[in-house]
């Protein structure tokens, strides 16, 4: 079956981007030591984007399976609307961050990137997949990024984003940080 090619109206309603960590806001890469998980590599790029969504009044949520003090840390910083560890079921957790901020289907962006996150990729309206996901989510996407996972996927959605709804980004940084020295620990 053709999936049908999103459009600017279609980018322009997202009221609800929520993603997966391991493989989509990382490189999939993660350092364990003897104490356990030790690093995490996350791109700036990417969180500058979250942000601004944010920023723009578009809900960021993370669902991860996993359960990790350095993800909480991350959500954290950038001030994002919600932060879903342990979620085995991603759409259950899906569910019900879109019933909490008002969105439907069509005004819901998942980013996934394996066969943990079909579920939610199914429920949302824009199923998005970085270009490296696995083969199962890439035939579930809707729209798949010329990025690759923890390289700037994150990014190249939120430009869709607030391009649609004509945002500029360097006017909306500068709102959301109108003094050069800046107490807002919301830095990316």
């Amino acid at each position: 079956m053709k999936k049908k090619p999103l459009t600017k109206r279609d980018w322009a309603r997202v009221k609800l981007v929520a993603t997966d960590v391991d493989g989509v806001l990382t490189d999939a890469t993660v350092l364990y030591g003897p104490q356990g998980e030790l690093a995490k590599p996350f791109f700036i790029r990417d969180g500058m984007g979250m942000r601004l969504l944010e920023g723009a009044g578009v809900h960021v949520c993370v669902i991860t399976s996993e359960d990790s003090a350095l993800v909480g840390a991350r959500v954290k910083k950038l001030m994002l609307s919600a932060y879903r560890p342990g979620q085995k079921r991603k759409g259950e957790a899906l569910s019900a961050l879109m019933a909490e901020y008002g969105a439907n289907a069509s005004e819901t962006v998942f980013i996934g990137d394996d066969v943990n996150d079909g579920e939610a990729l199914q429920l949302a309206g824009i199923a998005v997949c970085p270009g490296d996901a696995s083969s199962y989510a890439l035939a579930m996407a809707r729209y798949v990024t010329t990025a690759p996972g923890g390289r700037g996927c994150i990014r190249e959605v939120a430009e869709h984003i607030l391009a649609a709804k004509g945002v500029d980004p360097v006017k909306l940084w500068a709102q959301l940080h109108p003094h050069a020295v800046s107490r807002d620990s919301g830095t990316v």
